[in-house]
């Protein structure tokens, strides 16, 4: 080694001593959101309020449609016709029917002369009493020409005019009585069968009178059923048009008191759904010191040292 020797330089290079560190440190990160963003989220959550405190306003086109005419019409048609079958088919039906039930009846013999009885008289009257007449009226031109038979001769009213017209009184009797009473026989025959059959007919009319009744009975039973039915469905039409009616409003309140629910639910979700700036902040232990590190970084520094002083 050659020059004067020095002595080595001061330095501030110390050794920490102790137990090597310790203690307690606070972090705190800051998120910031672009400006954009924040003008977003104000954007947001002001038209959240402004929709979330709007009046309720109710649909204008929330309703039932009325009943048409024609359906107010068919209503009435079938209300009106609610017995009307009744009063003007079954009801006098019925009262034919119930006349008719006496002539079901046993057939008897005074049944039928009663009726040929009533056949005869127009008989008589168009038939027997006009041959009569007739019988009449032929021996008054019979009696007519005796009279000038006789005063031809000198002898009218004599003895032997009034023999002749006797003759032709009596004669014409005769005749008029056994026409008469062809007649009345042949008559009689003739209309025997038919009063016979009338009476029949009749106690038919009363057997059928007394097996249409309960027809005509259930029948208008079954009327007044369809006619219930019917009207029962016009009611049932009318009741349903009423409970949509109910429905409609009763949808309609129940949306109106919901509304401030909705608004309500409306603001929170854009409360919650929009980004924020965040803080956060984190306690933990402080970062401990490196002594050996310390060392050897200060017998570097004491090695450099000495190595000058050498040189110099």
């Amino acid at each position: 080694m050659t020059g004067f020797w020095r002595p080595p330089y001061a330095t501030d290079f110390r050794i920490p001593r102790g137990s090597g560190g310790g203690g307690q440190q606070t972090t705190t990160t800051e998120t910031h959101l672009p400006d954009f963003v924040n003008a977003q989220v104000q954007h947001n959550i002001d038209t959240a309020n402004r929709l979330g405190t709007q009046p309720y306003v109710t649909n204008p086109y929330s309703g039932v449609a009325p009943l048409t005419p024609d359906q107010t019409a068919a209503a009435g048609g079938i209300e009106s016709l609610q017995g009307n079958a009744a009063r003007t088919g079954y009801d006098p039906a019925e009262a034919t029917a119930t006349g008719l039930l006496g002539q079901a009846a046993p057939v008897t013999a005074d049944q039928i002369g009663a009726n040929a009885t009533s056949l005869m008289r127009p008989y008589s009257d168009i038939v027997i009493d006009p041959s009569l007449t007739l019988m009449q009226q032929q021996l008054a031109r019979t009696k007519q020409g005796i009279g000038a038979n006789a005063a031809s001769v000198g002898a009218f009213g004599g003895s032997r005019q009034g023999v002749e017209e006797g003759i032709a009184d009596s004669q014409t009797a005769l005749q008029a009585g056994q026409l008469k009473s062809g007649l009345l026989s042949h008559g009689w025959d003739t209309t025997l069968p038919i009063a016979s059959s009338i009476a029949t007919q009749n106690q038919d009319l009363g057997k059928w009178a007394t097996s249409l009744l309960p027809q005509l009975a259930t029948t208008e039973s079954n009327q007044g059923i369809t006619e219930a039915g019917a009207l029962n469905t016009i009611g049932q039409q009318q009741q349903a048009y009423g409970q949509n009616v109910m429905d409609v409003n009763a949808a309609n309140f129940e949306a109106a008191r919901m509304w401030p629910a909705l608004g309500l639910g409306l603001q929170e979700q854009a409360i919650s759904t929009a980004p924020f700036g965040q803080n956060s902040t984190s306690t933990g232990p402080a970062p401990q010191s490196n002594t050996a590190g310390m060392v050897i970084g200060g017998i570097g520094a004491a090695a450099s040292v000495a190595a000058a002083a050498v040189a110099i």
